[in-house]
């Protein structure tokens, strides 16, 4: 193979850089990521829904595991 030019290397693209992009399921990844740094530790249900985002099509992604959740509403403890 001494004709190398069907091989362009080292060649540098002439588009327009563009920023890089996060995953679509990086998000997700967070959730998961939050999960393991709270006690009690929360990551298999976070670690689900970020394995059903993986594995859907994009666009079908589902929705966040921390805007899924109910947190306590801080008014409504227990004063005896």
């Amino acid at each position: 193979m001494a004709n190398n030019e069907g091989f362009p290397f080292n060649h540098h693209s002439n588009t327009p850089s563009r920023a890089p992009q996060s995953h679509r399921c990086n998000e997700h990844l967070e959730d998961v990521l939050k999960g393991m740094s709270t006690w009690p530790m929360d990551v298999a249900a976070p670690f689900q829904v970020f394995l059903s985002c993986l594995k859907s099509k994009p666009g079908e992604e589902p929705p966040l595991y921390s805007s899924t959740i109910t947190k306590p509403d801080p008014s409504a403890t227990n004063q005896d």
